[in-house]
């Protein structure tokens, strides 16, 4: 069973329904704002603060412990219980999706006149709901935060959409629907076994650990949150959403589809692996295959797409499919790199899909053949996508280096040397694509005679957003030992579900693989 420390203990409020609450009282002030601008700085200021709350949440957190700390529990008319909790696992996920809030309001504006307060307050919405799901102990709890996320990721298609948005949003509505329908029958197959155990109906982490499944009943659950999960993680052969929304709607998009797909990877760590052990180790080939196989197929189709944003979403799949090979390592050190490249990819991936919004607004195109010689003219943006590309293919100084060094050894460890060169090939294929495409962008001789659109040139809030993305993409890359330590205990009990005892030591007792 797992442990916990209320918050009472470690402080005199309740932080982690702080961090679900507070977007939600500014939500309510920007649509109450009757002009846009102020809209925007009372959005502004809501993200500014709920960073303050993650980064104070940062500095109590106890690495010492796989605990969950600053716990809360409550239950509501004995059926919803409200339980919160955050460890290792989670608080990476927590300052991701704080940070790519505040990103996300910095970006350029939608419309002429800046963001209306519905357009500030539906990403105000997109975070509250995130967090809801990366601090829910409840399985129940979980999957209503998953489902409430729909109408504000929804509304961001449907009304700011450049494009066919209508279609952009019903496709995303009928695969994440499909995603939730899986998911919450296996949710509810996990309380039944509960249930057939101990008599009484229980969706709560610590109640589900303590009577373990077993058998066929294992794996249909298995199966069911798999692909549940696969699907926000639009993980191969589920990914057919990712390459028709990415290609729509303003750059805000990112935030809602990075920070939704992230709550996959999130999912298969926090309840996936420690819950049904067994079924896992019997289907790991076949979720290693399908990983594998989305690595190679999203950098492929990367590779010929002449669309930026389409570039991009495929590039995702490819990296979802390095991620999911992590995952099932199931080895302590890859575990931390795939935890570490999670992070990585989320903000690199935030800044490329930040940079297509001003590529798109000074340029009137993201068609690569248009585009060409804007280093020049554009040296942020371009320095911008050098750094977020170099993270995203692991280069030395960037956390995607040490993320894959630990991810690689995992695989060699647990899954032979053959897993590993396959990731190692696919990442190649990464800087493949992603150079060539900055080469096209920035550096190569323009083909069109017709002269770029006479735009102004980005201003504060785009070099502020520049300077943010690169300062925490360099900063943790040559400084990764402290964010390898704040997961390592929490990882260390989940690799002990599936390493022999003897094989897994204390992090004190073991040879350092990461960086010092």
């Amino acid at each position: 069973m797992t442990g916990e420390i209320p918050w009472s203990e470690i402080t005199g409020f309740p932080v982690l329904s702080t961090l679900i609450g507070l977007p939600l009282v500014f939500m309510l002030a920007a649509l109450r704002a009757e002009q846009r601008g102020l809209a925007w700085i009372i959005g502004l200021a809501g993200s500014l603060a709920e960073l303050g709350v993650a980064l104070f949440l940062l500095a109590r957190f106890d690495a010492g412990t796989a605990d969950f700390q600053f716990t809360e529990h409550t239950v509501f008319l004995s059926l919803l219980n409200y339980h919160l909790g955050v460890d290792g696992i989670s608080l990476g996920f927590v300052l991701l999706t704080a940070l790519l809030t505040v990103l996300a309001l910095l970006c350029r504006e939608v419309g002429k006149d800046g963001p209306s307060g519905l357009y500030v307050a539906t990403v105000l919405a997109c975070e509250a709901t995130a967090m809801g799901m990366f601090l829910a102990l409840d399985l129940v709890q979980f999957w209503i935060a998953a489902c409430l996320e729909l109408w504000p990721v929804a509304l961001i298609l449907g009304r700011w959409e450049g494009g066919d948005g209508a279609e952009a949003r019903r496709v995303y509505l009928r695969f994440a629907g499909m995603g939730l329908a899986l998911l919450g029958v296996g949710v509810f197959l996990l309380g039944l076994g509960h249930a057939r155990a101990t008599g009484i109906w229980s969706y709560d982490l610590a109640a589900l650990l303590e009577t373990p499944l077993s058998g066929t009943f294992e794996s249909l659950v298995f199966v069911l949150l798999f692909y549940g999960f696969s699907v926000r993680l639009a993980q191969f052969p589920l990914h057919g959403w990712l390459p028709i929304v990415a290609a729509q709607g303003p750059p805000v998009t990112a935030l809602a589809l990075l920070v939704g797909m992230k709550v996959g990877i999130y999912g298969l760590l926090r309840f996936v692996l420690p819950l049904l052990p067994n079924a896992v180790h019997e289907w790991t080939a076949l979720t290693l295959g399908l990983a594998l196989a989305g690595l190679f197929y999203g950098a492929v189709l990367a590779l010929m797409q002449l669309d930026f944003r389409r570039l991009m979403a495929f590039a995702t799949v490819s990296q979802t499919g390095m991620l999911v090979a992590g995952v099932f390592a199931l080895d302590l050190e890859g575990l931390s790199g795939t935890l570490l490249l999670a992070f990585d990819f989320g903000v690199a991936g935030a800044g490329l899909f930040f940079l297509a919004g001003m590529l798109r607004c000074r340029t009137g195109t993201l068609l690569l053949p248009r585009l060409g010689g804007l280093f020049e003219s554009l040296p942020g943006p371009g320095l911008l996508f050098l750094v977020a590309a170099s993270s995203t293919i692991a280069m030395p100084g960037t956390p995607g280096f040490d993320a894959a060094h630990l991810l690689l050894e995992g695989l060699i460890e647990n899954r032979g040397p053959a897993a590993a060169i396959a990731v190692a090939v696919g990442n190649v294929l990464a800087a493949g694509f992603l150079l060539w495409a900055f080469q096209r962008v920035f550096l190569a001789h323009r083909r069109s005679h017709r002269p770029y659109p006479e735009r102004p040139r980005p201003g504060w809030r785009e070099h502020t957003l520049i300077a943010l993305l690169c300062l925490v993409l360099l900063g943790v890359g040559f400084y990764t030992a402290p964010w390898v330590h704040l997961t390592r205990q929490s990882l260390f009990r989940l690799a002990q579900v599936y390493t022999p005892p003897a094989a897994v030591l204390p992090a004190a007792a073991r040879p350092s693989t990461h960086p010092s």
